[in-house]
């Protein structure tokens, strides 16, 4: 008897074959990934990424995450700038960008991480927002800079801090075109 198996099923499996302890099966778990796989698996990606010593598997899930085409895997990879640690806020920051989702509604979390984060995360930000494209809610770009102002009222003058910069003269145009 051939049992198909149902797509929750098989999400299922993708997360438990993910946390396998064997290489080979996280590596077949991250190949169903890009066929079969869904945000509901980014979380375990990034849990997977975080975990794991090997090389070859980060890399391939630096991969299938830059990858990413379905508008609703921009909600998980923002979670992870919360939850994360820095390679992995770094990446997820890195999916954002290259895989071209729009996060519009997210740049003042985006900014935030870039302030609390390294300078990699800021630099990592910074390409972002850059390359972000109207409309813009002006509710989130408003706070981007008192994000932004609060930062510069108590930090002293650093590298990061003229990436910081650079990301207010963005949001500070940003804005005027919204007036």
């Amino acid at each position: 008897m051939n049992q198909t198996k149902k797509p929750g099923q098989v999400i299922a499996q993708i997360m438990i074959d993910l946390n396998s302890e064997k290489e080979d099966i996280v590596l077949k778990a991250i190949k169903k990934v890009r066929s079969k796989g869904n945000e509901q698996i980014i979380p375990s990606l990034f849990n997977t990424y975080r975990t794991t010593k090997t090389n070859r598997i980060k890399d391939e899930i630096t991969n299938v995450l830059s990858e990413l085409k379905s508008t609703a895997t921009i909600e998980p990879l923002i979670e992870e700038l919360n939850i994360g640690n820095e390679a992995s806020r770094c990446l997820a920051l890195t999916a954002i960008w290259s895989s071209g989702l729009n996060a519009n509604e997210h740049i003042d979390e985006i900014i935030q991480t870039a302030i609390n984060g390294s300078f990699l995360e800021a630099f990592e930000a910074l390409t972002i927002i850059e390359n972000l494209d109207p409309p813009f809610e002006e509710e989130v770009i408003l706070n981007s800079q008192l994000i932004l102002k609060t930062y510069f009222g108590n930090h002293e003058k650093s590298e990061k801090s003229e990436i910081l910069r650079n990301i207010t003269a963005i949001i500070n145009g940003i804005n005027s075109n919204l007036q």
